[in-house]
């Protein structure tokens, strides 16, 4: 069934999504105290007041849409065409994909008639989605789930749809962090700390890859001794496995690269998409990575 592939499709976003780091930051433990900083209920617009998902009511539907210029709208016209379509009875079997989506559509129309919930799931299966996810694609997913919720309020739908918020949710601190590393380097340290804490515990490892982090955010002199220890700090918190932020990872290709151990032009050409990224102020999970 149709729905299934939709859920599909917005799982694969999510994939997609959870694989962008979440932590963007630094940290010296020789300087900074060490702040309670409840990072998942704090890193909002309004930092004193938790954010999250409204159910969305009848009107929020065209407001979502009119937040985007680029959204291509459905027309009284093609609703009605879409209504009125003969579907055949085993129309998913369809193999061409664009008669395919025509049908799914024709029938969400059929079945629940012209409501904002259908007209959102068709116009945003309309929209070219391809490249980085920002905050604003990821609420128009999140909207797109809950619509498909409304219309098939089984548990897996719930489950997405709390998923895709959890993913909007972790954007805005993200994005949070990123413009208070710009910002306010030294809060973003104390909130940087504060985050490596609530996701390893409070280690001395966390202390390791604060000092260096701390300094290469603030282009402190770092020392071989500096570079080894955050090497061995980053191999013990995640060894071989893509589960660290890219700024951690970019400060392990700055530790790597000053001992002089890389191997290969991978890794120094991927150093040097940081530092250009940084030195225009361009956020590491906005980098174009191309083929690489």
């Amino acid at each position: 069934m149709k729905c299934s592939i939709t859920l599909l499709i917005s799982m694969f976003y999510l994939a997609c999504l959870f694989s962008i780091s979440l932590f963007v930051g630094c940290g010296d433990t020789e300087d900074i105290e060490k702040p309670n900083i409840p990072i998942s209920n704090t890193l909002s617009d309004d930092l004193d007041k938790p954010w999250s998902w409204e159910k969305l009511k009848d009107e929020d539907w065209e407001k979502l849409k009119d937040k985007d210029e680029d959204w291509v709208r459905l027309t009284d016209e093609e609703v009605e065409e879409l209504t009125n379509l003969e579907v055949p009875k085993r129309w998913a079997e369809t193999e061409d994909e664009v008669l395919y989506e025509r049908y799914w559509h024709a029938t969400l129309f059929q079945q629940f008639g012209d409501i904002p919930q259908v007209r959102y799931i068709v116009e945003f299966d309309r929209q070219l989605q391809d490249g980085i996810i920002t905050l604003e694609l990821a609420e128009q997913m999140a909207a797109h789930q809950e619509a498909m919720s409304f219309l098939f309020p089984d548990e897996n739908s719930q489950r997405s749809l709390e998923e895709v918020i959890k993913l909007v949710e972790e954007i805005r601190e993200r994005n949070f962090m990123e413009q208070l590393r710009r910002e306010d380097p030294e809060t973003w340290v104390k909130y940087m700390r504060a985050a490596l804490i609530e996701r390893h515990g409070d280690i001395s490892e966390v202390d390791t890859s604060i000092k260096f982090l701390q300094k290469l955010e603030l282009e402190l002199p770092r020392t071989d001794h500096d570079c080894h220890a955050y090497i061995g700090t980053y191999q013990t918190l995640y060894g071989h496995s893509e589960n660290s932020s890219s700024y951690e990872f970019y400060a392990l290709l700055e530790a790597v690269n000053q001992i002089g151990q890389f191997v290969g032009d991978a890794m120094p050409r991927r150093l040097e998409k940081y530092r250009e990224a940084r030195a225009k102020g361009i956020p590491f999970h906005d980098i174009e990575w191309g083929d690489e």
